[in-house]
């Protein structure tokens, strides 16, 4: 029997339905079939999980006691390979453990394996592996996951187990649990630490859940959040109360040139839930700079980040015959095509000549967007609005047309930007093709964001 959730499976253990060792084991049996046609994982880490279970504390009070999971293939774990689907990281093994990864496992958490990811999480489709692996959409085979954290979402949404952690640098666990039909939460800039974690571009960057339910990713986050040692800009952050009265803003500016189907299940929630809160439009003109904005920020920081990545400290099979084949030579021929785009522009747009019209502007529509934002949450509690424009595309549709790409990031990259809290609540429930509730609180207020997310899902629930 396959649990879905936390909850289910805690229970079962506590009611002696099940072990860790006898549930875990024929997991691992039958996992490779389940997911042979969709690709999530990338790797099953066995014996290491085995071991895990066998040192598991006798105290079945830790929040997640014996529950496996899976994590991103960029997130590290002491002795395990992981290399963010990059060739040019093939066969690393990590020296260390991540704070995420020993916070599951000081709970109890078991983790099984790793997930499928676009190379060093740049994409938005987890099509883009260096290895040419092409993680399919859960609800139909033909469509991407999305990404850069599909693997985990789609993992999630076909029960391979109860709950993933994926990366958010612009939307990558929100908008594949989005196209998957399960919950992803990015946490506010800070609030999870990233110490550990492949950097893709380390101001954006955040750990965050994916699960298939509500409850199930708060204790999660609960699990993750915290000030770490190792993590200069990680915080702690106290619940805020939040008032008697909820108040939902609608931004006007994410409303418009929806697909139909988006459209029909955005404004048919909106017409539910203005029978239960007050409704308030909201603007944010300054939306209309975000994506420039972000992949300026966003390549500069990237390009940044990969100048470690080269034949004197990781391993490659390039053949070295001259000093240009020692800097060049791996850079060239196993880093993929996008991972080399977002290196070229970023050092582009932050060389001498251009850093003042490009990188410097963009730093300073990031403070004005800020500010928007902030303005907004004087009116509102949290603001509603789609995952994205449309619903999971076909598998190679947008591949070869990276603005084309670059677009359907419009509706998740503001909030890094603004560095606040995002929830996806899954909305289709009838055949169609997944389709995701976007739900943003203020910076710090995870806590007050998940408890109307609840509330919110529950009114959906009822009205199904």
């Amino acid at each position: 029997m396959i649990y879905h959730t936390i909850k289910e499976l805690r229970e079962a253990y506590h009611s002696s339905a099940t072990t860790p060792i006898k549930y875990i084991t024929e997991l691992l049996s039958v996992i490779d079939s389940m997911d042979k046609d969709n690709q999530s994982l990338v790797r099953i880490n066995r014996d290491c999980a085995l071991l895990a279970i066998e040192n598991l504390p006798d105290d079945k009070s830790l929040p997640l006691w014996g529950i496996p999971c899976l994590i991103k293939d960029n997130i590290l774990v002491e002795g395990l390979e992981v290399n963010a689907q990059s060739r040019i990281l093939k066969g690393y093994k990590a020296s260390y453990t991540s704070d995420v990864a020993q916070s599951l496992i000081d709970a109890g958490a078991i983790i099984i394996g790793y997930t499928n990811m676009d190379e060093f999480a740049f994409g938005s489709s987890t099509e883009y592996s260096g290895y040419g692996q092409v993680t399919k959409n859960a609800s139909d085979q033909s469509r991407v996951a999305g990404g850069t954290s599909g693997g985990s979402a789609v993992a999630v949404a076909l029960n391979l187990v109860p709950f993933a952690l994926g990366t958010d640098t612009g939307g990558s666990v929100r908008q594949p649990a989005s196209f998957n039909g399960v919950f992803g939460l990015r946490p506010t800039y800070g609030a999870v630490s990233r110490y550990g974690v492949i950097a893709s571009a380390s101001s954006f960057d955040q750990v965050g859940p994916i699960a298939n339910s509500i409850e199930d990713l708060e204790l999660v986050y609960e699990v993750l959040k915290g000030k770490k040692k190792y993590d200069q800009t990680s915080i702690d952050i106290d619940p805020k109360t939040k008032s008697d009265k909820i108040r939902i803003g609608v931004c006007k500016e994410f409303v418009t040139n929806l697909d139909d189907q988006v459209e029909e299940k955005f404004k048919s929630l909106i017409s539910k839930l203005s029978t239960e809160y007050e409704l308030v439009d909201i603007s944010l003109p300054h939306t209309k700079y975000i994506l420039p904005v972000y992949y300026i920020l966003q390549t500069v920081e990237a390009s940044s980040n990969l100048e470690r990545f080269d034949q004197i400290r990781f391993a490659s099979t390039t053949e070295i015959n001259s000093k240009d084949d020692l800097y060049f030579g791996p850079r060239a021929l196993e880093l993929g095509d996008e991972v080399k785009r977002r290196i070229m522009l970023g050092t582009y747009t932050s060389s001498a000549g251009y850093y003042d019209a490009y990188y410097n502007q963009a730093c300073k529509v990031r403070k004005i967007i800020q500010d928007e934002y902030a303005k907004a949450f004087e009116l509102v509690d949290v603001l509603l609005m789609p995952a994205c424009p449309f619903p999971a595309w076909k598998i190679g549709e947008k591949s070869l047309d990276p603005m084309a790409m670059y677009t359907a990031d419009i509706m998740t990259v503001s909030q890094p930007i603004a560095k606040l809290p995002a929830l996806i609540i899954p909305l289709s429930k009838d055949g169609q093709l997944p389709v995701g509730l976007q739900i943003v609180g203020e910076e710090k207020s995870d806590k007050t964001l998940i408890d109307i997310a609840k509330q919110i899902e529950k009114q959906y629930s009822k009205s199904n």
